[in-house]
């Protein structure tokens, strides 16, 4: 037989079983469900269009549309060339570079910074828009042509880093 406070117990441990079970089945009820690492809109693969470029640099719309075929292909969800479904069309909003360290020869750093939108689109319309902008940092090179090349090396990281984050957002998005 059990004792007045061991069935005190037992009921609290009761209640707050039916209330875990209650709470679960509400959750599922609302969908809610366990999120899937990488898992992109509907699973499908998806291919990457041309990107609009706003600005000065001619190259920079082509090296962020190779990063985001790049960041779709390491998680397996690039569509071959010519293949139908979902369409991810970006713009190139803007992209600044300004000093953002002085040395006794003048600029020793400069901060590279973009803004990206993109858009995916299905047979329907747009199923998700996003837009990020993100920021990086290169050192001034011993002449010209190395701080030309520091700057190329900073616009790849800056294409993959904003690559990398709206994949993820969208990743997220799908989710919920």
């Amino acid at each position: 037989m059990y004792q007045p406070k061991q069935l005190h117990v037992l009921r609290a441990l009761r209640v707050k079983r039916l209330l875990a079970f209650l709470s679960a089945g509400v959750a599922v009820g609302c969908g809610y469900r366990v999120a899937r690492p990488g898992d992109l809109p509907k699973g499908q693969e998806i291919r990457v269009a041309m990107f609009e470029n706003y600005t000065a640099q001619v190259e920079a719309g082509g090296v962020f549309a190779g990063a985001l075929r790049e960041e779709l292909e390491a998680r397996g969800r690039l569509a071959p060339e010519g293949a139908s479904g979902p369409e991810l069309t970006g713009e190139l909003i803007s992209l600044t570079s300004v000093p953002s360290a002085l040395g006794a020869q003048g600029a020793s750093a400069f901060s590279l910074s973009a803004t990206v939108r993109v858009r995916l689109r299905d047979a329907t319309g747009v199923v998700y828009e996003d837009q990020a902008g993100w920021g990086e940092d290169y050192l001034a090179g011993v002449d010209v042509l190395g701080t030309e090349a520091n700057r190329r090396a900073a616009l790849r990281r800056l294409a993959r880093n904003i690559s990398r984050e709206l994949l993820e957002r969208m990743s997220v998005a799908a989710r919920f």
